[in-house]
């Protein structure tokens, strides 16, 4: 009776009664299979709907409830799904001027522990709403550092127009870890990583190589 319940208020997308009934169920008898994976993915979707800069702070919440969830790091599925609206509250806190560094610090205190799914289209989506943050977040070379530079799909070395320039996602995470290590206040050379996969880049695209190679010339 509880999953129909259950069931009834989701095909409502009233997903907080939705989720209250299947929290209950499995708070009940944590034996049961169903609550805890229909638990999950409800949490992601009021992470999407509270994915705006006005709603931090319930957003935060949810997210460090699924994390405690403690969902397998095998489920491609579920933390593929949950970098999505990581990337929504990024791209909206920027776009709306809401962003703070605090409000940053504690969202990658939170997600840095995650095991998303790598690589993947949304956790490239990710990194692409951080680095516009640009000197917005003194600590986005540690992010990005975090992200890796070995985790991009195939369509990230493929390059597109965009604001005027033909360039990939790789080249921009890669010159954005440049300035960003620029930009601190105290001065350390790239990590090995970074040269790894700079190398990789290379093998792919000399050219691509070659523009990031130009930016670490021009900034010594």
């Amino acid at each position: 009776m509880s999953y129909k319940q259950m069931k009834y208020f989701q095909d409502l997308e009233d997903y907080s009664a939705a989720y209250k009934i299947a929290r209950a169920d499995w708070d009940a008898n944590p034996n049961l299979r169903w609550p805890k994976n229909t638990i999950a993915w409800l949490l992601i979707k009021m992470m999407k709907a509270n994915a705006r800069a006005y709603a931090r702070n319930k957003f935060i919440q949810l997210l460090e409830e699924f994390k405690e969830l403690d969902v397998p790091q095998d489920d491609k599925k579920l933390w593929g799904a949950v970098a999505w609206p990581v990337r929504d509250i990024v791209s909206d806190s920027w776009q709306m001027q809401w962003f703070t560094p605090q409000f940053c610090d504690v969202l990658f205190s939170t997600i840095r522990e995650m095991p998303f799914d790598k690589p993947s289209e949304s956790y490239s989506a990710m990194v692409k709403a951080f680095i516009r943050l640009g000197g917005l977040w003194p600590r986005l070379a540690e992010f990005i550092e975090w992200w890796g530079f070995d985790n991009f799909t195939d369509y990230d070395y493929r390059r597109y127009p965009e604001d005027g320039v033909l360039e990939s996602l790789v080249e921009k995470v890669f010159a954005a870890y440049l300035v960003a290590l620029h930009r601190e206040e105290r001065h350390r050379e790239p990590s090995k990583e970074f040269f790894d996969g700079l190398d990789n880049l290379a093998f792919r695209s000399q050219d691509q190589a070659d523009k990031i190679y130009k930016i670490m010339k021009y900034g010594q």
